[in-house]
């Protein structure tokens, strides 16, 4: 099937939605001064009312984008309060039930790689070298002297 001029289901290569926008306000600023210039399939009020439209639909979007960054960050508030409550609701239950006890098992937190804390080593393993290798045995030259 081939494809017109006014079909909208492949979005044109390289628009940003604040050009589109910028654009067609130009574009009704200088169709407005000069109402006689036409298009094939579209008249002025048509393409006024898909810019109201588009208008609207960035409003919304921007009013939602608020609210979930409002929600977004009541959930990160509310996740470090729970996570404090859950380490010391973790810690109690080791106490009170024993660190080996089945209800305790239900609750222990698997530690990830990241989470394990590295084993510090000393000053002086840390600066300390290998040692170098050994060189090769060999014999030492033997010379021979000859008696007169």
């Amino acid at each position: 099937m081939k494809k017109t001029m006014n079909d909208t289901s492949e979005k044109p290569p390289g628009y940003a939605q604040r050009e589109v926008k910028n654009q067609a306000h130009n574009i009704l600023k200088v169709w407005q001064a000069n109402r006689e210039f036409r298009m094939q399939d579209t008249k002025f009020e048509d393409f006024d009312k898909v810019t109201a439209e588009f208008d609207e639909l960035l409003k919304k979007i921007d009013t939602r984008s608020r609210e979930l960054h409002e929600l977004r960050t009541a959930r990160e508030k509310l996740a470090s309060k729970l996570s404090l409550l859950n380490i010391r609701a973790r810690s109690g239950m080791r106490g009170y039930f024993g660190p080996q006890s089945s209800e305790f098992a239900r609750v222990k937190v698997l530690q990830s790689h990241k989470a394990v804390s590295k084993v510090k080593k000393s000053a002086t393993a840390k600066s300390a070298l290998p040692p170098p290798p050994l060189p090769p045995a060999t014999p030492a030259p033997v010379t021979t002297t000859a008696e007169p």
